[in-house]
């Protein structure tokens, strides 16, 4: 019984040593929104709430509507009505030959097609690449087969070669690119690179920036680009005049083949080669998606303790008013920052603030619980006294 006694008397002086501390005075208050940041923080880490996020991200590009496209870029698709008046893909290289006589205007080319394999044709379209003066062709990896790209005759013609990788996120949306892999630009940007040194435009981006992603930042759909069938410009029902100091892609937009889901073409996607058209448009213009992640996280660390400090013994509709409070400016900065292309996460701080609130109502029970405890402490040495008959075993 002795020993127990001691036991009981150790724990009740430690209560009180904690009792009279910080933490427990004032500082317990922030634990809340601290508790609230970590869990956040982890549940970003493992990518609980990412589906969320990403759905969020589809919505913004709904609410802010399409931007319009960069009249210098421009897109010559083989599409359906090329592939039913020249035949089935891949064609004869001679019609590549024919389209490259028609294209003289343009400024830069830039082909979303692999010549990996030899053909008869190979020579006189390297002769017309390299008449023309600025053609870039395209390069791709493939896990078997490793760097699949032009064959050495038709490379000779062109100017450079640039990798055309793309990566969709796990809602098969492509939100970024890789400037630089391997030691090989992006088609896009060995394109803009071209233009910009012929028509004196800005659109450099430091060594940093090429060894990051850049996030696109999609204009709209894809059918409302700057957009020519093959067909037409080939047998001149679209002169080339069109394409006068212009980039231009030339891509397989047909079913089936090299494809890419965006914001605004999910199902069906848009043609692989569009990928390389916004990434143009987004480098002209200098209008890449900046994601702003760690300083979100930093600044709703911080508020979401701030927060937590203030509810502790507010009232529930207090709490609440408070937090959607928060919610709704988060949510209307984000609509703004989204327009400048500025992307900021918005399911994590509105997760942080509901966690806050949560949590700081569960520390107030615990604190209740705590002062419960310390006046039974306080009051049984008294009635033990006044009241033998009341003795335990408790301790």
């Amino acid at each position: 019984m002795t020993g127990r006694r001691v036991v009981a008397s150790q724990r009740h002086g430690l209560r009180k040593l904690f009792m009279k501390h910080w933490l427990y005075k004032s500082g317990w208050r922030l634990l809340p929104g601290l508790m609230a940041a970590g869990v956040t923080l982890l549940a970003a880490r493992l990518g609980i709430v990412q589906s969320l996020e990403q759905t969020v991200y589809r919505t913004l590009f709904s609410v802010r509507g399409e931007q319009p496209w960069d009249e210098r870029v421009a897109v010559i698709e083989i599409d359906e009505a090329s592939l039913a008046a020249i035949g089935q893909f891949p064609w004869p290289r001679h019609y590549y030959t024919d389209l490259l006589e028609q294209l003289t205007p343009a400024s830069v080319i830039a082909f979303d097609i692999l010549f990996a394999e030899s053909s008869e044709d190979d020579a006189a379209l390297a002769k017309a690449m390299d008449r023309h003066g600025e053609v870039v062709l395209a390069t791709a990896w493939d896990e078997q087969r490793g760097v699949i790209g032009p064959n050495a005759m038709v490379v000779e013609g062109a100017i450079a070669t640039g990798h055309i990788h793309n990566h969709g996120d796990v809602d098969e949306i492509t939100r970024a690119y890789q400037p630089k892999i391997n030691g090989t630009l992006a088609l896009s940007m060995l394109a803009v690179q071209r233009y910009s040194q012929q028509q004196s435009v800005y659109a450099s981006l430091s060594v940093r920036d090429i060894d990051q992603p850049l996030w696109l930042n999609w204009p709209g759909f894809a059918h409302h680009a700057p957009r020519y069938s093959f067909v037409d410009v080939l047998t001149g029902k679209v002169p080339g005049t069109i394409f006068t100091d212009k980039i231009v892609f030339i891509g397989f937009t047909g079913v089936g083949l090299d494809v890419v889901a965006t914001p605004y073409n999910q199902n069906p996607p848009a043609a692989g080669v569009y990928q390389h058209v916004v990434a143009a448009n987004n480098l002209l213009s200098q209008n890449h998606l900046q994601p702003i992640v760690l300083p979100v996280w930093i600044l709703f660390a911080l508020l979401s303790s701030l927060v937590g400090y203030g509810f502790c013994y507010r009232r529930l509709r207090i709490q609440l008013l408070v937090s959607l409070t928060i919610v709704f400016v988060w949510g209307s900065l984000v609509l703004v920052a989204f327009s400048y292309s500025y992307w900021l996460p918005t399911v994590m701080p509105t997760l942080s603030i509901a966690l806050t609130s949560m949590l700081a109502r569960f520390t107030e029970r615990l604190k209740t619980r705590l002062q419960l405890l310390q006046w039974v402490d306080e009051i049984r040495p008294v009635s033990l006294r006044l009241h033998p008959s009341l003795k335990t075993n408790r301790y």
